[in-house]
């Protein structure tokens, strides 16, 4: 048997020596390690929320336009239209990552009643199709389809009815049935209008497009702008959020053997307020790691420490029947190491049976700043933060044992004898 093996037989016997001990260290070590799961799950089940939440929303996986028009459309909206849609649908199904695309019209105009008058963000859609991309992993249980908090969903065979954003109900003083004029601007600069009555209302997770949006059918905005058969984007959704860059580029390459002059915008580049939540979260996981990590240094350090001061005779004993200063310092560190061990490896344990309990009926929590809808995260288990938490409870547990290690191996032989 080697010198390695030896030690750490006897390292492992001395670590069941002192049984309370040894199972309050476990206990700060599983505790903390749970905690830390359970922490980094809990945020990176709101990333993931928001994120899906946005995609099926607002965004889709990608957006397909004309080149120039995510930078330029909307001071020239009809300068970026896309004429050969159906072409381009048909060439984008090619792709076996994507599921199917929405078609959407983009346009501003003036929402007027017998009391206020309110700027709106029009958007023309597919209800069909729109009501498929509403429909995700996250969606509330209420009954009602996709983001509708109110009312009904669009209807194709309801040419003058609309869906509007909860906050431009309250603006407008309307409530569902109600009627209300509508003002924009026409291909050529020609003013038109039409008279509309709101079927339901919708939520998002973005507050800004609840107090601005209003939905309607993407024929009777095509009739209403005089741009038959002709769409600003199409939203794609596919198979896997984790596909988008692969699916961007494979499409992009597409394009261009096509001779398309068309580009393509992924969700994350439009999601500035995902982007900016996540990077706030990520800090302050960060912080929560960092302080465990403390705890775990100095609570195991001040355990280990009062273990040697109590085992230094046993220690001179070792030293006078012949037993090197290494062979000391490694017993200690290799404690410490199952230790560190065997707390992480409960700790994972315990928090990946309260993450999966906790999964299994979500936590719904209140709207973020900038944000109308409310949130159900789920305790994320990624082999990454498992991994991350595994390492600060290892590493944490040796370290603290270095010093005390260090200074119990340098005693004097004879005072380590006579110490009491």
């Amino acid at each position: 048997m080697t010198m390695s093996k030896r030690l750490l037989q006897i390292s492992f016997r001395n670590v069941f020596r002192n049984k309370r001990r040894t199972l309050l260290t476990l206990l700060v070590l599983t505790l903390g390690s749970t905690g830390l799961i359970l922490v980094g799950g809990f945020f990176g089940g709101i990333h993931d929320s928001f994120r899906e939440m946005f995609i099926h929303s607002q965004s889709g996986h990608l957006q397909i336009g004309q080149k120039g028009y995510y930078d330029n459309g909307v001071a020239a909206p009809f300068k970026y239209l896309m004429k050969d849609a159906f072409k381009v649908e048909t060439l984008i199904a090619q792709n076996p990552h994507v599921l199917y695309a929405v078609p959407q019209i983009k346009f501003g105009g003036m929402a007027n009643t017998d009391k206020t008058n309110v700027a709106v963000l029009a958007i023309g859609i597919d209800p069909v199709r729109q009501r498929q991309m509403s429909q995700h992993k996250y969606s509330l249980k209420n009954g009602k389809t996709g983001n509708i908090v109110a009312g009904q969903d669009l209807d194709p065979n309801d040419a003058t009815g609309v869906v509007v954003g909860k906050g431009l109900l309250e603006a407008l003083g309307l409530k569902i049935g109600d009627s209300f004029s509508f003002i924009t601007t026409r291909q050529g600069g020609i003013m038109d209008g039409a008279e509309y009555h709101i079927r339901g209302v919708f939520q998002t997770v973005l507050k800004d497009y609840d107090d601005r949006g209003m939905r309607m059918n993407l024929a009777t905005a095509q009739q209403l702008l005089n741009i038959p058969d002709q769409v600003h984007s199409l939203l794609l959704i596919l198979d896997k959020t984790e596909n988008t860059d692969l699916v961007q580029k494979q499409l992009t390459a597409s394009f261009q053997q096509a001779g398309l002059p068309l580009e393509s915008v992924t969700w994350l580049t439009q999601g500035e307020f995902y982007r900016h939540g996540k990077s706030v979260l990520d800090k302050i996981y960060a912080t929560v790691l960092v302080i465990i990590a403390v705890v775990f240094f100095f609570s195991i350090a001040n355990t280990i420490n009062m273990a040697v001061f109590e085992r230094i005779r046993e220690f001179g004993t070792m030293m006078a029947t012949g037993n090197s200063r290494p062979v000391i310092f490694s017993v200690i560190f290799f404690e410490a190491a199952i230790l560190g061990v065997l707390g992480a490896l409960l700790g994972l344990g315990l928090g990946a049976a309260a993450a999966k309990a906790i999964s299994s009926f979500g936590i719904v929590l209140p709207p973020l700043p900038g944000s109308s809808s409310s949130y159900i995260a789920l305790i994320f288990l990624e082999p990454t933060s498992l991994m991350k938490v595994f390492a600060i409870g290892f590493f944490s547990t040796t370290l603290a044992a270095v010093i005390p290690a260090y200074r119990a191996c340098h005693f004097e032989i004879v005072h380590a004898l006579g110490y009491v």
